[in-house]
């Protein structure tokens, strides 16, 4: 029996899941009893025929394979993981551990990711092992390391540009290599950074220097570096330089390892650090931290290999290690540790110690000169001004070493869990007479700089990439995995293995995203990469953030993680001790639904503020996951199927003045309102029943009006308006008296486009058309600049956009160039209509519109394209632009 049975468990349990991929979850409300949950389910006749041809499945498996009973269900047992995907949908688990409805977002992939590993090992362990091959060594490294860093910091310099503090260090390599000096001022005010940045940029500093000239705060040893490929290829040049950085430290992350473990465990410790948050993607941004960590990973090799002989070694060594302060004030206390270090190990060769020591002494003496000579004073700190009184405290260590550590939005752990395997390798290594002077050193260094960077206040680094005050010392911990992986045990290296993949799914989820929509967060607020794989649970409510000084809170909201985690752990080599024959990917199934369990059980649910996000979250993809036909709508709370009807009430949003979510700014009292194309109600409640002079409204973008009704407004007033394609829209009224009256507000749909039948488009921005209500232009890419029913085109790129015509007969499309003329690419639904214009020249053209068309699509570009402040007297705009066109309909 048992041989029958076990294989069609494991065959209901994949029917039930590939019967649940296009379903989903949501919770719509937060009652006093828990959530209230909508799930979408696909017909039930395919969940019946799925089911038979699963205990079909089983029993044929059973009989064809009864010889081989084992090895079959061994191969087959992983994918029994498959039932975990539907816990989210049972009927009162989840209420009491929401947190369990992640299986029911993006996350439920990673369980087949696990379940499909599982069976590929089971049914390659009885196989025979490949032989020894030969692994490439640090060249293959290096050259890897490079192209790729290069393809993706191409990919991130073309669609992305600069961002944060990098255009600074960029300006700086400007004035150096066009003015040979560190005065910005008049680089700045000669827009020198449009060339790579195109909004305006002031002067980053803190205080004047000596003449009232003003120096970047930023230090110039980086800026420095990019000089050669900045004056070659500009932007893209300094790029590749921090590449080329990076693609150094991997190779010396690599070769340490090496020595400590072995070519096999160097190629998996390069991966760990390499591939993963924080080097991804602070390996092409032009920040100073990746040259800095490429001296640290060589010092670090410094600090094992054998010692040179010659004296010329040392002096090139001295040399690399004297950049450390110029790169930033703060890479004084690697300079310090490391080079102490390291005179520790050649305190008995004079010749070596002074060879090492007087590059660096004399950089030193150099860099306090550089201070005096543009400040008046011999203190490292004088371009901060009273910033490091004021915000660099020792009282600020603890929450920055949990926040680098725990932040769900800046901590290395959050990011790259690998990291968590440092610990066990640093035990470890201290334990190894041969590694125990390395292991103190590489400790030594590490703690000392967290501590000094984490003095600052803003320990996360302003608008950066996660944990990018870490970078520097990732090469430190990078010797310490590689001794833990390898000398772990079999379940040890599969936890490892465990952790080393989801580090590398979050640095590919991290970099594949465009606009840095995932690894780039608010300083306050919550994790993009969270929100984005939270589902339906209220994940990003419940993971800590030490961004706001809440320390004791969010200490409290960690704890629950650290005890599952800690728990999971136990109960892998619980199960591993207890059956000791199973394999290391069991003790990896018992770790993984052991952390599942005990966090959702331990963490509870989110506070008043996360239920009420949670549940407007909910209703707004309840409503855009709606997709009509045989879809099967059902509700926890009434347990019983809904209608469309019912199914649009639920997902109606509201705002309401009791909970201080009503505005005071009349234009926007309520909002925003995400919303699907369809047709939708807005309902405003009043404080008395009394009719009332005003208007009320609903707008989209930069507060313009979709529908509107004026007065005498009844309580309630209500405004009909449709939506031709995803937007978010605000409710508003005329006046602040009537602000002040209303009590509610509610976005509630009368007719939803269902999901398959939505335009695939990326809405950018959304403007009505005017004289033409319910009719819009639809904005989807990057190279149009939006201006009121009129857009230029950025240069000579091609913008798009889609006309919602609402029942007009004709587009009429009125098309300007600039003072340089030439031809317009103009394709409308895929007919060309190309013209030539001569400078300054505009004309208009009227096509027809399909009957029954709801968008029509149009494609335009310039040939030339021009600066207005090149060509118009008294004009600042240094846009590069294309052709202007007006949209009208007829």
């Amino acid at each position: 029996m048992s041989r029958l049975a076990r294989p069609t468990c494991v065959s209901l349990g994949v029917a039930l899941a590939i019967w649940l991929v296009p379903a989903s979850v949501h919770i719509v409300d937060w009652t006093a009893g828990g959530p209230v949950r909508v799930a979408l389910f696909a017909p039930l006749w395919k969940l019946w025929l799925a089911l038979a041809a699963a205990v079909i499945a089983g029993l044929a498996i059973g009989v064809r394979y009864r010889g081989q009973t084992d090895t079959v269900s061994d191969a087959a047992a992983p994918l029994a993981l498959m039932w975990l995907w539907a816990i989210p949908y049972l009927p009162w688990i989840p209420d009491h551990a929401p947190l369990l409805l992640v299986l029911a977002g993006p996350l439920r992939w990673g369980i087949l990711a696990l379940a499909l590993y599982g069976s590929a090992a089971a049914f390659a362990s009885g196989r025979a092992p490949i032989g020894g091959v030969a692994l490439p060594g640090r060249r293959t490294v290096f050259a890897l390391s490079l192209a790729l860093y290069l393809c993706l910091g191409h990919w991130s310099a073309d669609g992305l540009g600069p961002d944060g503090d990098e255009p600074h260090y960029l300006v700086i390599t400007q004035s150096l290599l066009r003015d040979h000096d560190l005065a910005i001022e008049n680089n700045h005010q000669r827009g020198d950074y449009h060339d790579y940045y195109a909004p305006d940029l002031s002067p980053d500093f803190l205080r004047r220097g000596a003449g009232e000239v003003i120096y970047s705060i930023h230090a110039p040893g980086l800026p420095a570096l990019l000089v050669p490929a900045f004056a070659v290829a500009g932007y893209w040049g300094a790029v590749v330089t921090l590449c080329l950085f990076a693609a150094l430290a991997a190779t010396g992350v690599f070769v340490l390892a090496g020595m400590l473990a072995g070519p096999a465990v160097a190629w998996a410790t390069w991966a760990a650090v390499c591939l993963t948050v924080p080097f991804v993607p602070h390996a092409w941004l032009i920040f100073p931290e990746m040259p800095a960590a490429a001296v640290v990973a060589w010092a670090a090799i410094w600090l094992y290999a054998p010692l040179p002989a010659r004296a010329r070694t040392w002096i090139w060594r001295g040399l690399a290690l004297a950049v450390l302060p110029w790169l930033h004030t703060k890479f004084v206390v690697l300079l310090a540790v490391i080079v102490g270090a390291l005179l520790l190990r050649v305190w008995r060769n004079s010749r070596a110690a002074v060879a090492l020591a007087w590059p660096v002494a004399a950089s030193l003496g150099l860099w306090l000169f550089f201070f005096y000579r543009l400040y008046g004073e011999l203190d490292p700190q004088a371009p901060y001004g009273d910033f490091p009184t004021l915000y660099v405290r020792v009282a600020n260590i603890p929450r920055g070493v949990l926040g680098l550590l725990f932040d769900q939005k800046f901590g290395l752990l959050m990011y790259a869990p690998i990291y968590l395997v440092a610990i066990a390798g640093c035990w470890m290594m201290l334990r190894r007479p041969d590694a125990r002077r390395l292991a103190l050193a590489l400790l030594a260094a590490t703690i000392a700089f967290v501590a000094s960077s984490t003095r600052m206040a803003m320990w996360w680094g302003g608008a950066s990439a996660p944990a990018r005050f870490l970078v520097p010392v990732l090469p430190l911990l990078a010797p310490m995995i590689a001794v833990a992986l390898r000398q772990m045990r079999t379940a040890g290296r599969a936890t490892a293995a465990l952790l080393l993949a989801i580090s590398l799914l979050v640095a590919v989820d991290g970099v594949a995203w465009p606009r840095r929509a995932v690894l780039f967060s608010p300083p306050h607020g919550r994790a993009k990469i969270v929100e984005a794989m939270q589902g339906p649970a209220p994940l990003s409510f419940m993971l800590p953030t030490f961004t706001d000084e809440r320390t004791s809170q969010e200490l409290a909201r960690l704890a629950p993680w650290l005890l599952a985690g800690l728990l999971a752990l136990v109960a892998g080599m619980q199960v591993k001790r207890i059956a000791w024959r199973v394999s290391a990917r069991h003790c990896v199934y018992a770790e993984v639904m052991g952390f599942a369990l005990v966090s959702a059980i331990a963490v509870g649910a989110p506070s008043a503020a996360g239920r009420r996000a949670t549940a407007e979250r909910g209703r707004v993809e309840l409503i855009e996951a709606y997709d009509g036909g045989p879809q099967r709508a059902y509700s926890y709370g009434r347990s019983a199927r809904l209608d469309a009807r019912g199914l649009f009430d639920l997902a109606g949003q509201r705002r309401s003045r009791a909970a201080s979510e009503l505005s005071a700014d009349p234009p926007r009292l309520a909002g925003p309102f995400q919303l699907p194309p369809g047709r939708y109600m807005a309902r405003f409640w009043f404080a008395s029943a009394a009719p009332r002079s005003g208007a009320v409204f609903v707008t989209i973008g930069d507060r313009q009006i979709i529908a509107r009704s004026d007065g005498p407004l009844a309580n309630v007033a209500t405004l009909t308006f449709d939506l031709p394609v995803d937007a978010r829209v605000w409710a508003g009224v005329s006046d602040g008296a009537l602000a002040l009256s209303a009590q509610a507000v509610e976005v509630v749909a009368d007719s939803v486009v269902p999901r398959s039948r939505r335009p695939n488009l990326k809405v950018r921005a959304l403007e009505p058309i005017e004289n033409h209500p319910g009719a819009f232009i639809v904005y989807t890419n990057a190279d149009t600049y939006p201006e009121h029913g009129t857009f230029w085109t950025r240069g000579a790129n091609t913008g798009t956009v889609s006309i919602a015509a609402h029942g007009a007969s004709a587009l009429v499309l009125t098309v300007h160039i600039g003072a340089v003329g030439g031809g317009v690419r103009l394709v409308v639904d895929g007919h060309d209509h190309t013209l030539s214009l001569p400078p300054n020249g505009t004309r208009q053209i009227e096509i027809p519109v399909p009957p029954g068309a709801a968008l029509v699509h149009a494609t335009v570009a310039a040939a030339t394209p021009f600066r207005p402040s090149d060509h118009e007297t008294g004009s600042t705009d240094q846009r590069w632009l294309g052709c202007q066109v007006r949209v009208g309909l007829r």
